[in-house]
């Protein structure tokens, strides 16, 4: 089995290495990200959604340009729909932390304090896949709980680099 194969998750196929690598370039992009207040609702969804769409953007052209060099050849429109197709599986990704910025939004949330939110909701996106992966390890136990730790470490990782960067603060202020 290859790493990147599709992985069934509920009902659907996921590539999972994409959803975890996506998922903590999102927090590093809203961690890095300075000046939430001062933005519009539309504003702070293009910041959101923006690096999603760049990282689906960069694997739906590796992936057509890359079968396009195996294959020597052009592709046809029916491998560029396939590929397409396999790629949007991706896109799933952008839902939680969309819900999570309109349901806090309605509820009068400042966009400050709904982007730790979504921050958060990452880092425990990672224990869960670290538990997910352990579980389908056939890990049980303290093994199953050291799986689910590690996803939980690298966000805590995350959640470091976020408190020593510090945006907007020293010594990145002019």
């Amino acid at each position: 089995m290859s790493i990147g194969q599709m992985t069934r998750v509920g009902r659907l196929k996921l590539r999972v290495d994409r959803v975890i690598y996506t998922t903590i370039t999102l927090m590093s992009v809203l961690i890095i990200y300075d000046g939430w207040n001062h933005l519009s609702f539309w504003g702070v969804l293009a910041v959101i959604l923006g690096p999603m769409l760049a990282i689906f953007l960069s694997h739906l052209f590796g992936a057509e340009l890359g079968t396009r060099v195996a294959r020597g050849r052009p592709l046809t429109w029916r491998e560029r729909r396939v590929a397409f197709v396999e790629e949007c599986r991706f896109l799933v990704i952008m839902i939680p932390p969309v819900l999570i910025l309109i349901v806090l939004s309605v509820a009068g949330v400042s966009y400050g304090r709904i982007i730790q939110v979504i921050i958060l909701v990452g880092v425990a996106s990672l224990g869960v896949w670290g538990g997910v992966a352990g579980h389908r390890a056939g890990l049980t136990g303290w093994g199953l709980v050291a799986s689910m730790a590690y996803g939980l470490l690298l966000g805590g990782v995350i959640l470091a680099l976020q408190a020593l960067l510090q945006p907007g603060q020293e010594p990145f202020q002019r």
